[in-house]
C-alpha cells in the first residue's frame, strides 16, 4: 500500500536527520538556521513528550509503544478502503511513531547509555528576543503533528458527511 511507503518515508528522513545533527552538532549548543527564530540544537530526550521523565517505566513506554504502533499498522491495513485523507494522516502518525521507536530501542540496547542517552531531538523553535524557545523536537514528532492535524481535519470536513450516507 502506497501508504505504508509514506510511512517508510517519514521513518528514513527522521532517522538520517538524527544520524546527521548527531554526528555533526555537539550536544546542547544552538546553532542558527534562521536566525534566532529556527535553530538546530541536539538534545537527548530520555523521556516521553515535552520530556516528562518516566523514571524506572521507560521499558514499559516502549513495549506500549510497540502495541500502538502495530495496532496502527492494523487499523491502516483494514482502512484501506477509507478516505485517502485519513489513510494519509495514519500514515504520518505511523512514520512518526515508527522514528521515535527505534531511537527508544536503541536506548534499551545501549545499557550504559553511551551512544543513545535519549530520543535525538535537534529542532528548536522560538523568539530570544522575547525569552520563548518552544520544547526541542525531531522529525517524527513532526510526522506525528501532521498526522494529527490531517486527522482533525478529515473528521471536520469529512467523517460526519461520510457516517451520513
Amino acid at each position: 500500500m502506497q501508504y505504508f511507503l509514506i510511512s517508510i518515508i517519514v521513518l528514513i528522513i527522521d532517522q538520517t536527520s538524527k544520524v546527521l545533527i548527531q554526528t555533526n552538532y555537539t550536544p546542547y549548543v544552538p546553532h542558527d538556521i534562521i536566525s534566532h527564530y529556527l535553530r538546530f540544537t541536539l538534545c537527548y530526550n530520555p523521556g516521553i513528550a515535552f520530556g516528562i521523565n518516566v523514571g524506572k517505566f521507560h521499558l514499559l513506554i516502549t513495549i506500549l509503544s510497540y502495541f500502538i504502533t502495530f495496532g496502527i499498522i492494523y487499523h491502516l491495513y483494514q482502512e484501506r478502503d477509507s478516505h485517502k485523507l485519513y489513510k494519509l494522516s495514519l500514515a504520518f502518525i505511523l512514520g512518526g511513531a515508527f522514528g521515535n521507536i527505534v531511537d527508544r530501542t536503541l536506548m534499551i540496547l545501549d545499557f550504559e547509555n553511551l551512544y543513545y542517552p535519549g530520543v535525538i531531538d535537534f529542532i528548536d523553535i522560538g523568539f530570544s528576543q522575547f525569552g520563548y524557545r518552544w520544547y526541542i523536537f525531531n522529525i517524527a514528532d513532526t510526522a506525528i503533528t501532521i498526522g494529527i492535524i490531517l486527522y482533525l481535519l478529515y473528521a471536520y470536513f469529512y467523517e460526519e458527511k461520510l457516517t451520513k450516507q
